[in-house]
């Protein structure tokens, strides 16, 4: 599947530059980043993997496709969010209705919605291609659940730590290894990504056929396992650092798994 043109030398630092300067400004000057603010961005993340596919698939060939169809889209989407989230922050403050993650959870909610309805009239809404979109957050859901439960009886503190984040990067994660099985196994695609890429390979080994991108999804539970574990210590001590980096894990996980399904299934 041929993709946008890579981003000029110019555009890739500048972009990325924006965002460090945009996070770093929130984190100075902005409103505390709680855990529900790290929540709240959850649209935001799902807005990222909309853009992500639409430029990928060659649906938006505008200006901003080569950036959009890159990596470049999470510093975007990021410095996006920053600009049309601080002016509402600030409006609550003055008129003393401060609730800085609701504010941010509108705005996503505002910007996604119309793209992901763009989304759906650029392509094609078939049998096919939307079963797919509705089984994998399900089938995720139950692996993020299985985790969850060992977790629960292996590491209740860390996972205590991490409250609603930890489940969210959980099945974020799971969300994504999850789509790339049914993009290799099911649709028939390949797998993007290096580590995906691997683990896919690994598995054509093992097995002739069907069945092949499941170490993918094994590792990757396994390895948001190990995570969770971690940054829920790291929360006792340091809880924003801790939040952050769930966050992080939480917005790879549903950006990349939205446009996986979507480039191999409506976009395709």
């Amino acid at each position: 599947m041929a993709g946008p043109p890579a981003p000029d030398l110019v555009t890739a630092p500048l972009v990325v530059i924006v965002a460090l300067l945009s996070a770093g400004g929130v984190a100075r000057f902005g409103p505390p980043l709680t855990r529900r603010t790290v929540l709240a961005a959850t649209p935001w993340m799902v807005l990222g993997g909309l853009l992500h596919a639409l430029a990928g698939s060659g649906v938006y060939d505008g200006p901003l496709a080569a950036m959009l169809g890159s990596p470049l889209v999470a510093p975007a989407t990021v410095a996006l969010a920053v600009l049309l989230w601080l002016p509402l922050v600030q409006a609550g403050v003055v008129r003393a209705r401060g609730d800085p993650p609701t504010y941010l959870v509108a705005v996503g909610t505002g910007a996604t919605v119309p793209v992901f309805v763009a989304t759906l009239l650029a392509g094609r809404a078939t049998v096919g291609t939307l079963v797919p979109l509705v089984v994998a957050p399900v089938v995720a859901a139950v692996a993020a659940a299985a985790v969850v439960f060992v977790l629960g009886l292996s590491a209740a503190p860390a996972l205590a730590a991490g409250r609603s984040l930890a489940l969210l990067a959980t099945y974020a994660q799971a969300f994504h290894a999850v789509a790339v099985v049914v993009v290799v196994d099911a649709l028939g695609g390949t797998a993007s990504g290096p580590l995906a890429a691997a683990a896919v390979g690994v598995g054509g080994s093992l097995v002739d056929g069907f069945g092949a991108a499941w170490p993918y999804l094994l590792g990757k539970l396994c390895g948001v396992a190990l995570l969770v574990v971690l940054l829920g210590r790291l929360a006792e001590r340091r809880p924003t650092a801790a939040y952050l980096l769930l966050g992080a894990i939480a917005a790879l996980g549903i950006g990349q798994g939205v446009a996986a399904l979507l480039s191999w299934t409506l976009l395709a």
